[in-house]
Protein backbone atom coordinates (compact mmCIF):
# COMPACT_ATOMS: atom_id res chain seq x y z
CA UNK A 1 0.00 0.00 0.00
CA UNK A 2 1.44 3.38 -1.13
CA UNK A 3 1.98 6.07 1.61
CA UNK A 4 1.22 9.14 -0.91
CA UNK A 5 -1.43 9.55 -3.16
CA UNK A 6 -2.00 12.46 -5.98
CA UNK A 7 -4.48 14.58 -5.39
CA UNK A 8 -5.74 18.10 -7.16
CA UNK A 9 -5.49 21.25 -4.38
CA UNK A 10 -6.08 24.58 -4.18
CA UNK A 11 -4.09 26.59 -2.14
CA UNK A 12 -5.92 29.89 -2.38
CA UNK A 13 -9.73 30.56 -3.66
CA UNK A 14 -9.70 31.93 -7.63
CA UNK A 15 -9.86 30.47 -11.00
CA UNK A 16 -9.24 26.96 -12.65
CA UNK A 17 -5.52 27.84 -12.47
CA UNK A 18 -5.41 27.53 -8.74
CA UNK A 19 -5.87 24.14 -8.98
CA UNK A 20 -2.48 22.01 -9.08
CA UNK A 21 -1.49 18.67 -9.06
CA UNK A 22 0.43 17.38 -5.95
CA UNK A 23 1.14 14.31 -3.71
CA UNK A 24 -0.99 13.89 0.22
CA UNK A 25 -0.49 11.12 2.51
CA UNK A 26 -2.67 8.91 1.62
CA UNK A 27 -5.75 9.11 4.42
CA UNK A 28 -6.91 6.25 7.02
CA UNK A 29 -10.98 5.24 7.72
CA UNK A 30 -11.70 5.86 11.09
CA UNK A 31 -14.75 4.90 12.79
CA UNK A 32 -17.66 3.40 10.37
CA UNK A 33 -15.30 5.45 7.45
CA UNK A 34 -14.59 3.15 4.48
CA UNK A 35 -11.50 3.82 2.02
CA UNK A 36 -12.18 4.05 -0.85
CA UNK A 37 -9.64 3.46 -4.37
CA UNK A 38 -11.18 6.18 -6.75
CA UNK A 39 -11.45 4.89 -10.21
CA UNK A 40 -13.67 7.92 -11.72
CA UNK A 41 -14.72 11.69 -11.12
CA UNK A 42 -17.60 13.61 -12.31
CA UNK A 43 -17.89 17.18 -11.43
CA UNK A 44 -20.56 19.78 -10.54
CA UNK A 45 -21.47 23.25 -10.51
CA UNK A 46 -20.82 23.26 -6.69
CA UNK A 47 -17.33 22.01 -7.68
CA UNK A 48 -16.31 25.49 -9.32
CA UNK A 49 -18.25 27.59 -6.65
CA UNK A 50 -16.36 26.10 -4.07
CA UNK A 51 -13.25 26.53 -6.01
CA UNK A 52 -14.28 30.65 -6.12
CA UNK A 53 -14.69 30.18 -2.04
CA UNK A 54 -18.54 29.78 -2.02
CA UNK A 55 -18.30 28.24 1.44
CA UNK A 56 -15.29 29.35 2.91
CA UNK A 57 -13.44 25.93 3.63
CA UNK A 58 -10.40 26.19 4.93
CA UNK A 59 -7.56 25.68 2.64
CA UNK A 60 -5.41 24.04 0.62
CA UNK A 61 -8.76 21.90 -0.72
CA UNK A 62 -9.36 18.79 -1.98
CA UNK A 63 -12.39 19.58 -4.37
CA UNK A 64 -15.15 17.17 -5.36
CA UNK A 65 -18.00 15.32 -4.70
CA UNK A 66 -18.97 12.34 -7.19
CA UNK A 67 -16.58 8.92 -6.98
CA UNK A 68 -16.77 5.49 -8.37
CA UNK A 69 -14.32 2.91 -7.62
CA UNK A 70 -13.29 0.04 -4.76
CA UNK A 71 -13.70 -0.11 -1.42
CA UNK A 72 -9.88 -0.24 -0.17
CA UNK A 73 -9.91 -0.46 3.61
CA UNK A 74 -12.36 -0.77 6.16
CA UNK A 75 -12.60 1.75 9.42
CA UNK A 76 -13.45 0.04 13.12
CA UNK A 77 -16.94 -0.75 13.36
CA UNK A 78 -17.88 -0.89 9.71
CA UNK A 79 -19.88 -3.87 8.25
CA UNK A 80 -21.80 -5.91 5.64
CA UNK A 81 -18.73 -4.50 2.99
CA UNK A 82 -15.65 -5.99 2.19
CA UNK A 83 -12.51 -4.61 0.60
CA UNK A 84 -12.45 -4.96 -3.09
CA UNK A 85 -16.20 -4.11 -3.47
CA UNK A 86 -17.13 -1.74 -6.00
CA UNK A 87 -18.88 1.34 -4.98
CA UNK A 88 -20.25 4.75 -6.11
CA UNK A 89 -21.29 7.77 -3.67
CA UNK A 90 -20.67 11.33 -2.71
CA UNK A 91 -18.25 12.82 -0.77
CA UNK A 92 -20.43 15.14 1.55
CA UNK A 93 -20.41 15.97 5.06
CA UNK A 94 -17.33 14.03 6.84
CA UNK A 95 -14.59 13.19 4.81
CA UNK A 96 -11.03 12.62 4.84
CA UNK A 97 -10.72 14.88 1.24
CA UNK A 98 -12.50 15.29 -2.16
CA UNK A 99 -12.95 13.57 -4.71
CA UNK A 100 -9.92 14.60 -6.68
CA UNK A 101 -7.61 12.08 -5.80
CA UNK A 102 -6.67 8.61 -5.81
CA UNK A 103 -8.02 7.58 -2.23
CA UNK A 104 -10.45 9.09 0.00
CA UNK A 105 -12.34 8.40 3.09
CA UNK A 106 -15.69 8.46 4.46
CA UNK A 107 -18.47 7.27 6.32
CA UNK A 108 -20.07 3.90 4.52
CA UNK A 109 -23.59 5.61 4.11
CA UNK A 110 -22.53 8.14 1.63
CA UNK A 111 -21.98 4.67 -0.69
CA UNK A 112 -24.04 2.49 -2.61
CA UNK A 113 -23.09 -0.19 -4.60
CA UNK A 114 -21.97 0.15 -7.80
CA UNK A 115 -23.98 -1.06 -10.56
CA UNK A 116 -22.28 -3.93 -12.12
CA UNK A 117 -23.53 -3.14 -16.10
CA UNK A 118 -22.17 0.33 -15.36
CA UNK A 119 -18.67 1.74 -15.83
CA UNK A 120 -16.74 3.34 -12.94
CA UNK A 121 -17.16 6.74 -15.36
CA UNK A 122 -20.93 6.42 -16.14
CA UNK A 123 -21.26 5.57 -11.82
CA UNK A 124 -19.19 8.18 -11.10
CA UNK A 125 -21.57 10.72 -12.91
CA UNK A 126 -24.76 9.47 -10.77
CA UNK A 127 -24.25 10.68 -7.02
CA UNK A 128 -24.99 14.51 -6.50
CA UNK A 129 -26.95 15.27 -9.91
CA UNK A 130 -28.91 11.46 -9.34
CA UNK A 131 -29.92 11.79 -5.91
CA UNK A 132 -31.10 15.13 -6.24
CA UNK A 133 -33.20 14.10 -9.14
CA UNK A 134 -34.35 11.63 -6.71
CA UNK A 135 -34.90 13.47 -3.82
CA UNK A 136 -36.65 16.34 -6.40
CA UNK A 137 -39.14 14.13 -7.41
CA UNK A 138 -39.61 11.57 -4.94
CA UNK A 139 -39.15 13.07 -1.60
CA UNK A 140 -40.49 16.85 -2.30
CA UNK A 141 -42.43 16.42 -5.28
CA UNK A 142 -44.20 13.67 -4.22
CA UNK A 143 -44.68 12.51 -8.08
CA UNK A 144 -48.22 10.58 -8.85
CA UNK A 145 -48.32 8.61 -12.04
CA UNK A 146 -50.43 10.84 -14.54
CA UNK A 147 -48.81 13.84 -13.73
CA UNK A 148 -46.90 16.55 -15.93
CA UNK A 149 -44.01 18.08 -15.47
CA UNK A 150 -41.75 20.84 -16.37
CA UNK A 151 -38.08 20.48 -16.06
CA UNK A 152 -36.30 23.76 -16.27
CA UNK A 153 -32.24 22.75 -17.55
CA UNK A 154 -33.38 19.22 -19.01
CA UNK A 155 -29.83 18.50 -20.62
CA UNK A 156 -27.76 19.61 -17.64
CA UNK A 157 -26.21 17.27 -14.89
CA UNK A 158 -29.54 16.88 -12.45
CA UNK A 159 -32.05 17.12 -15.71
CA UNK A 160 -30.56 13.91 -17.66
CA UNK A 161 -31.28 12.31 -14.49
CA UNK A 162 -34.67 14.24 -13.46
CA UNK A 163 -36.52 13.24 -16.90
CA UNK A 164 -35.59 9.14 -16.81
CA UNK A 165 -36.70 9.12 -13.54
CA UNK A 166 -39.76 11.13 -13.67
CA UNK A 167 -40.77 8.88 -16.71
CA UNK A 168 -40.19 5.83 -14.07
CA UNK A 169 -42.86 7.44 -11.43
CA UNK A 170 -45.36 7.59 -14.28
CA UNK A 171 -45.16 10.73 -15.69
CA UNK A 172 -47.77 11.35 -18.41
CA UNK A 173 -45.65 14.29 -19.69
CA UNK A 174 -42.20 15.71 -19.22
CA UNK A 175 -41.87 19.08 -20.38
CA UNK A 176 -37.92 20.72 -20.74
CA UNK A 177 -35.81 23.77 -22.40
CA UNK A 178 -33.42 23.85 -24.45
CA UNK A 179 -31.46 27.23 -25.39
CA UNK A 180 -29.77 25.90 -28.52
CA UNK A 181 -29.63 23.18 -31.48
CA UNK A 182 -27.31 20.96 -30.04
CA UNK A 183 -29.14 21.17 -26.83
CA UNK A 184 -32.56 20.22 -28.53
CA UNK A 185 -30.78 17.53 -30.49
CA UNK A 186 -29.57 15.80 -27.26
CA UNK A 187 -32.64 15.77 -25.59
CA UNK A 188 -33.79 14.16 -28.45
CA UNK A 189 -31.53 11.90 -29.17
CA UNK A 190 -30.32 11.04 -25.61
CA UNK A 191 -33.09 11.35 -23.01
CA UNK A 192 -36.01 10.73 -26.32
CA UNK A 193 -37.65 14.00 -25.50
CA UNK A 194 -40.13 14.52 -28.42
CA UNK A 195 -39.41 17.89 -29.77
CA UNK A 196 -42.78 19.37 -29.10
CA UNK A 197 -42.08 19.07 -25.21
CA UNK A 198 -38.82 21.21 -25.60
CA UNK A 199 -39.46 24.73 -24.63
CA UNK A 200 -36.73 26.69 -27.21
CA UNK A 201 -35.93 30.08 -25.15
CA UNK A 202 -34.04 31.50 -26.82
CA UNK A 203 -34.94 35.03 -28.10
CA UNK A 204 -37.86 34.88 -25.93
CA UNK A 205 -39.02 37.03 -23.26
CA UNK A 206 -40.33 35.56 -19.50
CA UNK A 207 -43.95 36.43 -20.61
CA UNK A 208 -43.16 34.65 -24.03
CA UNK A 209 -41.96 31.53 -22.44
CA UNK A 210 -44.49 31.21 -19.69
CA UNK A 211 -47.08 31.14 -22.67
CA UNK A 212 -44.99 28.83 -24.90
CA UNK A 213 -44.85 26.36 -21.93
CA UNK A 214 -48.56 26.45 -21.34
CA UNK A 215 -48.77 26.00 -24.87
CA UNK A 216 -46.72 22.64 -25.23
CA UNK A 217 -49.42 22.02 -22.52
CA UNK A 218 -52.46 22.34 -23.59
CA UNK A 219 -52.89 25.42 -22.81
CA UNK A 220 -52.79 23.97 -18.84
CA UNK A 221 -50.45 24.88 -16.24
CA UNK A 222 -48.40 21.86 -14.71
CA UNK A 223 -48.40 20.29 -11.30
CA UNK A 224 -45.01 20.40 -10.48
CA UNK A 225 -42.21 22.63 -12.01
CA UNK A 226 -38.40 21.75 -10.99
CA UNK A 227 -35.66 24.22 -11.64
CA UNK A 228 -32.04 23.05 -11.80
CA UNK A 229 -30.89 26.25 -13.49
CA UNK A 230 -31.55 29.40 -11.27
CA UNK A 231 -32.66 32.63 -12.31
CA UNK A 232 -35.06 33.35 -14.84
CA UNK A 233 -35.63 30.03 -14.76
CA UNK A 234 -36.86 29.88 -11.33
CA UNK A 235 -39.41 32.63 -12.08
CA UNK A 236 -40.80 30.74 -15.24
CA UNK A 237 -41.34 27.61 -12.86
CA UNK A 238 -43.22 29.92 -10.77
CA UNK A 239 -45.52 31.13 -13.07
CA UNK A 240 -46.50 27.59 -14.75
CA UNK A 241 -47.54 25.95 -12.21
CA UNK A 242 -50.96 24.99 -11.10
CA UNK A 243 -53.60 25.58 -8.57
CA UNK A 244 -51.95 23.77 -5.25
CA UNK A 245 -49.17 22.53 -7.52
CA UNK A 246 -45.54 22.90 -6.53
CA UNK A 247 -42.50 24.19 -7.34
CA UNK A 248 -39.30 22.18 -6.60
CA UNK A 249 -35.52 23.99 -6.82
CA UNK A 250 -32.19 22.81 -5.98
CA UNK A 251 -30.38 26.27 -7.15
CA UNK A 252 -29.58 28.79 -4.58
CA UNK A 253 -29.96 32.71 -5.45
CA UNK A 254 -27.77 35.60 -4.29
CA UNK A 255 -29.34 38.01 -1.74
CA UNK A 256 -30.47 40.66 -3.89
CA UNK A 257 -32.18 37.58 -6.36
CA UNK A 258 -35.78 39.44 -5.81
CA UNK A 259 -38.65 37.29 -5.84
CA UNK A 260 -42.40 37.80 -3.71
CA UNK A 261 -43.43 34.74 -2.28
CA UNK A 262 -45.46 36.44 0.15
CA UNK A 263 -47.84 38.99 -1.61
CA UNK A 264 -51.76 37.70 -2.67
CA UNK A 265 -50.90 40.31 -5.49
CA UNK A 266 -47.33 39.75 -6.38
CA UNK A 267 -46.42 36.35 -5.38
CA UNK A 268 -46.97 33.84 -8.90
CA UNK A 269 -47.19 31.27 -5.79
CA UNK A 270 -49.45 32.71 -3.60
CA UNK A 271 -51.91 33.74 -6.73
CA UNK A 272 -51.78 29.61 -7.12
CA UNK A 273 -51.69 28.41 -3.73
CA UNK A 274 -48.60 26.96 -4.62
CA UNK A 275 -45.42 25.61 -2.40
CA UNK A 276 -42.60 25.56 -2.94
CA UNK A 277 -39.59 23.23 -2.08
CA UNK A 278 -36.00 23.84 -1.43
CA UNK A 279 -33.65 20.68 -1.75
CA UNK A 280 -29.98 21.28 0.00
CA UNK A 281 -28.74 17.69 -0.96
CA UNK A 282 -25.52 18.17 1.39
CA UNK A 283 -27.57 19.34 4.61
CA UNK A 284 -28.23 15.99 6.33
CA UNK A 285 -24.64 15.27 5.80
CA UNK A 286 -23.66 18.73 7.72
CA UNK A 287 -26.12 19.29 10.24
CA UNK A 288 -27.24 15.46 10.66
CA UNK A 289 -26.19 12.08 12.49
CA UNK A 290 -25.51 8.83 11.15
CA UNK A 291 -28.21 7.84 10.91
CA UNK A 292 -29.90 10.78 9.10
CA UNK A 293 -27.30 9.48 6.32
CA UNK A 294 -28.72 6.13 5.80
CA UNK A 295 -31.11 8.49 3.19
CA UNK A 296 -28.31 8.54 1.18
CA UNK A 297 -27.14 4.86 0.92
CA UNK A 298 -30.91 4.33 0.77
CA UNK A 299 -31.04 6.69 -2.38
CA UNK A 300 -28.08 5.14 -4.35
CA UNK A 301 -29.33 1.73 -3.64
CA UNK A 302 -32.31 2.79 -5.12
CA UNK A 303 -30.86 4.65 -8.21
CA UNK A 304 -28.40 1.66 -8.57
CA UNK A 305 -31.05 -1.29 -8.95
CA UNK A 306 -33.20 0.68 -11.44
CA UNK A 307 -29.71 1.47 -13.28
CA UNK A 308 -28.90 -2.16 -13.04
CA UNK A 309 -32.68 -3.45 -14.17
CA UNK A 310 -32.82 -1.06 -17.29
CA UNK A 311 -35.38 0.98 -15.29
CA UNK A 312 -33.33 4.05 -16.19
CA UNK A 313 -30.97 4.82 -18.15
CA UNK A 314 -27.27 5.25 -18.00
CA UNK A 315 -26.75 9.36 -17.88
CA UNK A 316 -24.92 10.41 -20.97
CA UNK A 317 -21.37 11.28 -20.21
CA UNK A 318 -18.17 13.20 -21.91
CA UNK A 319 -15.09 11.68 -20.71
CA UNK A 320 -12.39 14.29 -20.61
CA UNK A 321 -9.43 11.60 -20.06
CA UNK A 322 -7.21 10.98 -16.67
CA UNK A 323 -7.90 13.50 -13.83
CA UNK A 324 -4.84 15.91 -13.78
CA UNK A 325 -4.34 19.50 -13.31
CA UNK A 326 -4.99 20.39 -17.70
CA UNK A 327 -7.86 18.15 -17.95
CA UNK A 328 -9.61 19.29 -14.48
CA UNK A 329 -8.92 22.98 -14.90
CA UNK A 330 -10.32 22.44 -18.50
CA UNK A 331 -13.42 20.63 -16.74
CA UNK A 332 -14.32 23.80 -14.81
CA UNK A 333 -13.84 26.21 -17.46
CA UNK A 334 -16.51 23.78 -19.21
CA UNK A 335 -19.23 23.77 -16.70
CA UNK A 336 -18.39 27.28 -15.27
CA UNK A 337 -19.46 28.65 -19.03
CA UNK A 338 -22.83 27.03 -18.81
CA UNK A 339 -24.20 24.84 -21.41
CA UNK A 340 -22.51 21.44 -20.57
CA UNK A 341 -25.10 18.52 -21.48
CA UNK A 342 -24.97 15.45 -19.56
CA UNK A 343 -22.37 15.34 -16.75
CA UNK A 344 -18.39 15.14 -17.55
CA UNK A 345 -16.35 12.64 -15.97
CA UNK A 346 -12.35 12.01 -15.38
CA UNK A 347 -10.84 8.50 -14.88
CA UNK A 348 -7.97 8.33 -12.11
CA UNK A 349 -5.02 6.31 -12.75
Amino acid sequence: MPKHMRAIVIDRYGGPEEMRETELPVPEPRAGEVRVRIRAVSVNPVDWKMRQGAQGQPLPLVLGRDVAGEIDALGPGVSGVGVGERVFGALLGPRSNGAYAQFACAPLQFFGPKPGMLSFAQAAAVPIAGMTAYVSLVFKARMRAGETLFIAGGAGGVGVHAIPLARRLGAETVLTTAGSDASEAFLVRELKVPAAQILRYDGLTLDGMTERVLALNGGRPVMTACDFVGGTMKRLCCRVVEFDGQVVTAVEEPPDFDLNVWSARASPLRARSASVHLVNLGARAREGTPADWETYRDALSTLGHWLETGHIPPPPVTLLGPLNETSIRAAHRRLEEGHVRGKLVLTVE
